[in-house]
């Protein structure tokens, strides 16, 4: 069953002891790519592009998908074609209104081969985007889907107007969000002021919001407990007792579908045999490298992206095993007798990657595996180190089922990070 959404009033409820005005500095890794949104990578980017850009439509922290850009929509009764109602008196920050023709827009972008966006494999569905009239856009897929709403919330999928030049979307930003960028300094600051023409009355509550980057997270840190910076997102794992302990800070914690995992390009050896993928995998001691980088926090995953609290789990799959014996049986029966030595390429950006590789050595030792860590800085891990390194730790921010599957396994994903290629798992 797809629900559909009823108009919604863009007037939110005022919270209790609410404060408005001021400024909120944030801290957060120097990791800059582009604004452009088909082609975002690096955190900040996608961060920033929330606070200025809106999807018409956001999935909650309740699973909800809250109406944003589009105020209500509807599917046909086989699910192979929806309509979005779209809001009116919209207007982007440099004076456009809003209409269906910047949606159309924006998805052909996406779904344009020469764009290159990841988000491609997930939209290939998608066999036409229609503007019904100013304020009503359509698509058509290629059969019946289910999952279309929630696509609609990837940040990929941020609203951009027509008419503007690729090239200036790379490097400003055009929106309708909360807020309007006035100044980027690439590696040191992001400065927004406070949309006033924001469609959803009485947000946002900030008069600026300024991101700060900082490359290590020990600076991090210590710009926080000395009030330098109001917050720091996303916080690495081994500060987290140090801040808890310190007076004047407190650290929030939240459950989500974000996992980390290790990366081995099956077309690169000694990836290309499968045995050694197999030995790896039996050479990864899970509970430890939860203990070492995540201090006991998180769960352990099952080697796939679904995340236990998803209806669609299976309940009933086992957990791979850690078994180094069995690896180095595996890693003699691939012509490795006397193990094998490899570099895991890593680097301290938006999670405990370089802690997770540590542990991942540690665990792997007993098997046959010499693990050389090489840690990368942060500003270029996502552009030049991963899907480009063929052993790389990773981290990817929670999906739905049918976005994570299709994002980084689809045999013709941009971002198939293994390049695993299964018919199976493409149908």
């Amino acid at each position: 069953v797809v629900p559909t959404a009823a108009p919604t009033p863009t007037a939110v409820p005022e919270p209790a002891g609410l404060k408005r005005g001021g400024s909120l500095k944030v801290v957060m890794g120097a990791d800059h790519n582009g604004f452009d949104p088909p082609l975002l990578l690096g955190m900040p980017d996608v961060i920033v592009t929330q606070h200025t850009n809106d999807n018409l439509l956001m999935r909650q922290n309740d699973l909800a998908l809250k109406p944003m850009l589009a105020e209500s929509w509807e599917a046909n009764d086989d699910l192979t074609q929806y309509t979005f109602k779209l809001r009116e008196g919209v207007k982007f920050s440099h004076g456009k209104e809003f209409t269906a023709d910047d949606v159309v827009h924006s998805f052909k972008r996406m779904l344009d081969p020469e764009v290159g966006s990841p988000a491609r494999s997930t939209l290939e569905i998608i066999t036409d985007v229609v503007a019904v009239n100013d304020h009503a856009v359509r698509f058509d897929l290629d059969g019946t889907n289910a999952f279309l709403p929630d696509t609609m919330s990837i940040y990929q999928a941020r609203i951009t107007p027509s008419g503007i030049d690729a090239g200036q979307l790379a490097v400003q930003t055009f929106g309708t969000g909360p807020f309007t960028m006035t100044e980027h300094v690439s590696g040191e600051r992001t400065v927004m002021e406070r949309n006033p023409d924001y469609w959803e009355i009485g947000t946002p509550y900030l008069d600026e919001l300024v991101f700060v980057y900082m490359p290590e997270p020990e600076t991090r840190v210590e710009a926080l407990k000395a009030g330098a910076v109001d917050a720091y997102y996303k916080l690495d794992s081994p500060s987290v007792a140090g801040l808890e302990a310190h007076p004047d800070t407190k650290v929030a914690e939240t459950a989500s579908g974000s996992y980390m995992n290790v990366s081995m390009d099956m077309r690169v050896e000694p990836w290309d045999n499968k045995l050694v993928r197999q030995a790896m995998q039996a050479a990864t001691d899970r509970e430890a490298i939860r203990k070492a980088a995540l201090f006991g926090k998180g769960a352990i995953a099952y080697d796939h992206p679904i995340p236990p609290n998803d209806p669609h789990f299976a309940a009933d799959i086992k957990l791979p095993s850690y078994d180094p014996a069995r690896a180095k049986e595996l890693l003699a029966e691939a012509g490795f007798p006397d193990g094998l030595e490899v570099t895991l390429f890593t680097a301290s950006v938006g999670a405990p990657m370089v802690e997770m590789a540590v542990a991942l050595k540690e665990s792997a030792a007993p098997a046959g595996f010499t693990i050389n860590i090489e840690r990368m800085p942060e500003d270029q891990y996502w552009a030049s180190v991963w899907m480009t390194e063929p052993f790389t730790t990773v981290y990817w921010n929670g999906r739905t089922p049918d976005l994570a599957l299709s994002i980084v396994y689809h045999s013709e994903a941009e971002w198939n990070e293994s390049r695993y290629s299964n018919p199976v798992v493409d149908d």
